[in-house]
């Protein structure tokens, strides 16, 4: 029996944990926030997510009948790894929100979706989300079934082309009952004291819209830091989930199947 060492309590991480303890490995599953889920916490918010929210609870379930060793509330480093001695390292440290490098992008009107869903931040009546995937739209349609104000900003020409059609259309159906306005081919300028300047370089234009709070939803990208530090240190290492490359959840379950541990 081997000892494996999971660093991440992702949707990527539980499953891994899970899987390598039904192969018969000894499993330690180390998360530095204090819960598991990753981003399933911030995802499971809104009342209509609520499916994922049963997905967090299936996973403590698992990894509770599978005597999984779980250790919240720590950072793993190299060190702390040398110290602990496993066989096999497993890194699904997952991603982190990506913010543009524009002018005014440090006001403290400006939030990631996931700050706010984790009620780390709050907004005011008026709000711009920025960004057409899953996130922004869902994150849209959460603000404006709590009374706000919402204008979904961004760059390209359609939102959430990448969903089955039939969770498209009911997403659109969701955002126009919301009163979320939608502004495609509009860049996010600038961020300004009354709010910010929109700007549509194929039509040359820009214009300033006024929002008490800026919500970027623009993408994640890979935490790696981890990954690399432990290159030539540890003799098999693995990275799986976000930490790879941002993805969805069934690609994050999925991709443990060539997982040979």
């Amino acid at each position: 029996m081997n000892y494996a060492l999971v660093i991440g309590g992702g949707v990527a991480g539980m499953e891994a944990a899970r899987v390598a303890a039904v192969r018969g490995h000894k499993v330690t599953l180390c998360e530095k926030n204090d819960r598991l889920g990753g981003h399933l916490v911030p995802a499971s918010v809104p009342e209509f997510k609520q499916d994922l929210k049963w997905l967090r609870d299936y996973y403590h379930t698992q990894l509770r009948k599978l005597s999984v060793g779980i250790e919240l509330g720590e950072e793993v480093t190299p060190k702390v790894i040398e110290e602990m001695k496993p066989d096999v390292v497993i890194i699904a440290t997952g991603s982190k929100p990506i913010v543009p490098d524009i002018t005014g992008i440090e006001k403290d009107k400006v939030v990631t979706a996931v700050d706010l869903l984790l009620s780390r931040k709050e907004t005011g009546e008026t709000v711009i989300v920025v960004g057409r995937g899953l996130v922004g739209c869902e994150t849209a349609v959460y603000l404006g079934q709590k009374g706000k104000r919402v204008t979904i900003v961004e760059m390209l020409e359609t939102i959430i082309p990448d969903v089955f059609e039939t969770n498209r259309q009911y997403l659109f159906k969701m955002l126009a009952e919301n009163g979320v306005c939608v502004l495609t081919d509009a860049n996010l300028g600038r961020v300004t004291d009354e709010g910010a300047v929109i700007v549509n370089k194929r039509r040359r234009y820009q214009a300033e819209l006024k929002a008490d709070t800026v919500v970027l939803a623009v993408g994640l990208k890979p935490e790696k830091g981890l990954a690399r530090a432990l290159e030539g240190k540890v003799a098999e290492i693995h990275c799986i989930g976000d930490c790879q490359e941002p993805r969805k959840i069934m690609d994050a379950v999925w991709g443990l199947i060539t997982l040979r541990v």
